[in-house]
């Protein structure tokens, strides 16, 4: 049917529909009203069909987009992550450097958080495992010699060992020294001391009256101020080189008396040098080197450094015959 034709058809039907509510006694005026209203009700139903077949087409092209994006990056990975990583090369330290800018009024409202600056990893990942890690250089490794002629040690040295260092004994009364002569820069810099791995002291309650409780003491300092006074009653040792070693120190005070986990360092080239005590330290190999290399043993006199790479070994402390009060100094250097 051609368009008038529908229309003339169209035209009847009306005619037809109004006699017939005349006949039922329903007026023009209310008749009108009604024929509107279903003229209304018919616009709006089909506007909302056109917008739902419009989102349904919508939806179905994202999803058709999204899945060809991810077959391309797919297939041409390797390109893409090369074109990427050169290209994003000049804009890391810019863009890290605006970063930092904006973040300075966020930081100057929490003064708190600037201490995590400092911080090389805000959260460990407890799964992380290298894979396909070589272990040859600690699976020809059987014991912990120990040295009588140190010398600075370089990155081609993996296997442990300890010497006699001329370090003088620093006991309890030495680091509360320290501490309460330089107070007003311990409190600022390092204000916190970890107490058997669950929560945190300040500096003042650890060396109050308290201090010789049984527990764990883990001091921790991050920066070069701290490091600075640190280094004036701990000079550095003969086996780091002048250059590289890391700011991150730690301060140990165990009065538990129980085993432990010497803490991770910054850097994989890392040293314990027990500064009064001594405690009997059990050198495991890493996780992913277990199965090649042996646990090894040594008794970690007064004065004796203990140096090893953290890559290949995990250090445990526990005690010894004397089981007096141990205190020693952890540091690093890459």
């Amino acid at each position: 049917m051609t368009n008038k034709e529908l229309l003339q058809e169209y035209s009847k039907s009306i005619t037809k529909l109004k006699k017939e509510s005349v006949d039922a006694g329903i007026t023009e005026e209310e008749f009108k009203k009604m024929y509107y209203k279903s003229l209304h009700d018919l616009v709006k139903n089909n506007h909302i069909s056109a917008a739902n077949n419009h989102q349904w087409f919508k939806r179905k092209l994202t999803w058709l987009i999204c899945l060809s994006t991810i077959i391309i990056v797919i297939y041409n990975y390797k390109s893409i992550h090369a074109c990427v990583v050169c290209e994003m090369q000049d804009y890391i330290y810019p863009g890290l450097r605006l970063l930092r800018k904006f973040s300075i009024p966020f930081i100057s409202l929490f003064p708190v958080l600037t201490e995590l600056y400092q911080e090389t990893c805000l959260i460990q990942n407890p799964f992380f495992t290298v894979v396909d890690m070589d272990c040859w250089p600690c699976s020809t490794v059987n014991n912990v010699g120990e040295v009588f002629n140190p010398q600075p040690v370089h990155k081609q040295q993996s296997a442990p060992f300890v010497y006699k260092t001329e370090q003088k004994e620093i006991d309890l009364n030495e680091l509360k020294k320290l501490y309460m002569k330089n107070k007003s820069l311990f409190d600022v810099e390092s204000p916190k001391v970890l107490i058997n791995n669950k929560y945190y002291w300040s500096p003042q309650d650890t060396f109050g009256p308290d201090v010789l409780q049984e527990n764990l003491y883990v001091w921790k300092s991050t920066n070069f101020n701290t490091a600075r006074l640190i280094r004036q009653v701990i000079p550095r040792p003969k086996v780091v080189p002048k250059f590289g070693q890391s700011t991150e120190r730690f301060i140990i005070i165990d009065s538990k008396r129980d085993m432990f986990h010497i803490p991770e360092t910054e850097c994989n080239y890392s040293f314990l040098l027990a500064l009064s005590g001594s405690r009997i330290i059990y050198l495991r190999p890493a996780e992913e080197c277990k199965y090649q290399c042996k646990t090894l043993k040594v008794e970690l006199k007064q004065s004796y450094l203990l140096w090893y790479n953290w890559w290949y070994w995990r250090p445990i402390a526990e005690p010894s015959i004397g089981n007096e009060t141990f205190i020693a100094h952890i540091g690093s250097y890459c």
